[in-house]
């Protein structure tokens, strides 16, 4: 679960834009990213074996089912909605980030049981990271999360970052107009 140090949406930019992707399902071919993305030198370790669950039946979710997804998972965990955030000017990336963010900090089960709602909802975890701040990276279409518990709010966080070459074009745009820290 991603906890951001900052507010508003140049530091969920900031944090969400750390999250790339690792695989895309294409029809029946999995095609994988580049090594390096959940690298090993990292403490990085890719899940072995089969997803945990399906690929999703109906394609790539719209940000709206992402950020409802988000939503069900961090209540079913038990967490608390807090503030939201007004999403400033459009810069491109409105429809590439989902988010929610919650009230105070979840501790390791209530970690746990959103990863399992979120797997629940077709997400599916591709990489594991241990300590300092142990991480789950996953995936659904395009979009990307990583669950983890830090930061310097100490607030429950969920960014997810939409992959998509249209995505990835604004995000840069973005980093060239406004420079990494928003």
């Amino acid at each position: 679960m991603g906890r951001i140090a900052g507010s508003g949406c140049g530091a969920r930019w900031v944090a969400a834009a750390a999250v790339v992707t690792t695989a895309v399902v294409v029809g029946a071919v999995l095609m994988t990213a580049p090594p390096d993305e959940y690298p090993e030198a990292d403490g990085w370790v890719r899940e072995p074996g089969a997803p945990k669950s399906a690929p999703r039946p109906s394609g790539d979710p719209s940000r709206a089912a992402v950020t409802a997804e988000l939503t069900a998972a961090a209540r079913t965990a038990g967490l608390t909605t807090g503030p939201v955030y007004p999403v400033a000017e459009d810069d491109g990336t409105a429809d590439c980030l989902a988010d929610w963010t919650g009230d105070g900090p979840a501790d390791a089960a209530r970690l746990a049981a959103v990863e399992t709602a979120l797997e629940e909802r077709g997400w599916q975890v591709v990489a594991r990271r241990g300590e300092p701040v142990p991480e789950v990276a996953l995936h659904s279409g395009t979009w990307r999360l990583v669950l983890h518990n830090g930061g310097l709010l100490n607030t429950a966080t969920l960014i997810a970052r939409r992959t998509t070459d249209s995505c990835d074009e604004a995000f840069r745009r973005a980093e060239e107009t406004r420079g990494p820290r928003g």
